[in-house]
C-alpha cells in the first residue's frame, strides 16, 4: 500500500535523527517535515531529552498540539501547553543503587527529578546543556543525589564508552531485578529508566489514544534507544551512522544525520518522490 495514503503519524528522535552533529536543524529537514504536514499527517518527537530541552524544537518545527515523548518514553506531554498524558518514575531502590554505584566509579551522574537536572560533579557539556535550555540545574553531594522529593524520572550516566559498556555489565542484572531497564541513547550515555518503559511502549500508549495502529505510524532514529519504537512501528527507519543493532532492528536504512538522512527517508519513503525526493542532491 502506498505510503502517503496509510502513514498517519511520522515520529522523530531528536539527535542524531533531525539534529545534526553541531546540534542544528537543516533547511532540508524542515522543508520535509512541513511537506508532510500538508499531506495531513501529523508529525511528533520521540527523546531522551527532558520537555524543556525538546520544546525549542517542537517550536522551531511547528509541529503545533500533539503528543511529545520525553525522557526516553517516561513522559508524554501534550504540546505546545505542556499538558501531562503519561509518566512513570524509577523505583527508589533502583534509583539509589544506580546512583551509589556510578558514584563509587567515578562516572558522571545526571538525575532527572521533577524538572530539574542534578549533577554528580561540573562538566562543560552537561553544564552547556542546562544553559542552552534554560534548564534548572546543580551539581549536588553525593547525600544530595538520593536526596530527592520524588524518585527520578531517569538517571543518565556519561562517560568513556568502553567504560560505560563494562560498568553496564556488572549492574544490569541488579537494575533489572530493581525493576529498571538499561541501555545506551548515544556511545557515550548510559540511561537507566523503569522496567517496561521505552520509546516504543511510549509510542504505542500514544498511538492507542490517538486511534492508530502500528501500520499507520513511521519513525525514525538512530540508537539503541530507538530500537523498540522501529520496531513497534509499521515502517521503521534507521540512520546511516546507527549501530549495527539498531539498522537491524529498522524495515530500512537511509543516510547519515549530516548527510539529511531524516530528510532523504521522508522524500524516498513516505512522500510521493516527485514531490521531493528528485529535489535533494546528493
Amino acid at each position: 500500500m502506498d505510503n502517503q495514503i496509510r502513514i498517519k503519524l511520522l515520529v522523530l528522535d531528536l539527535d542524531g535523527t533531525v539534529l545534526r552533529s553541531d546540534g542544528s536543524l537543516s533547511g532540508e529537514l524542515v522543508k520535509a517535515v512541513n511537506q508532510v504536514k500538508t499531506h495531513g499527517i501529523t508529525v511528533i518527537l520521540a527523546t531522551g531529552r527532558m520537555v524543556r530541552s525538546a520544546e525549542p524544537y517542537w517550536l522551531q518545527l511547528q509541529l503545533g498540539t500533539g503528543p511529545l515523548i520525553a525522557y526516553n518514553g517516561s513522559m508524554v506531554v501534550e504540546m505546545p501547553q505542556q499538558v501531562p498524558w503519561f509518566s512513570w518514575h524509577l523505583t527508589e531502590d533502583v534509583a539509589r543503587f544506580v546512583i551509589e554505584e556510578a558514584l563509587d566509579a567515578d562516572i558522571l551522574t545526571q538525575v532527572y527529578v521533577s524538572n530539574e537536572l542534578w549533577l554528580s560533579k561540573e562538566d562543560e557539556r552537561a553544564q552547556h546543556y542546562i544553559e542552552v535550555n534554560h534548564i534548572p540545574g546543580d551539581v549536588k553531594s553525593r547525600e544530595g543525589l538520593l536526596s530527592w522529593p520524588s524518585p527520578p524520572i531517569k538517571i543518565l550516566l556519561q562517560d568513556d564508552p568502553d567504560k560505560l559498556d563494562q560498568f553496564r555489565l556488572r549492574i544490569s542484572p541488579e537494575v533489572l531485578g530493581l525493576q529498571g531497564r538499561i541501555f545506551k541513547s548515544q556511545a557515550d550515555y548510559l540511561e537507566i529508566v523503569p522496567a517496561g518503559v521505552g520509546k516504543g511502549p511510549a509510542l504505542a500508549k500514544v498511538a492507542e489514544r490517538l486511534h492508530l495502529s502500528p501500520q499507520q505510524i513511521m519513525a525514525i532514529g538512530d540508537a539503541e534507544n530507538d530500537v523498540d519504537m522501529l520496531k513497534w512501528v509499521g515502517m521503521g527507519v534507521a540512520m546511516g551512522q546507527a549501530p549495527e543493532l539498531v539498522k537491524h532492528a529498522a524495515d530500512v536504512v537511509t543516510k547519515s544525520v549530516d548527510q539529511d538522512g531524516a530528510a532523504y527517508a521522508i522524500y524516498r519513503w513516505l512522500l510521493d518522490p516527485m514531490q521531493g525526493f528528485h529535489e535533494m542532491q546528493y
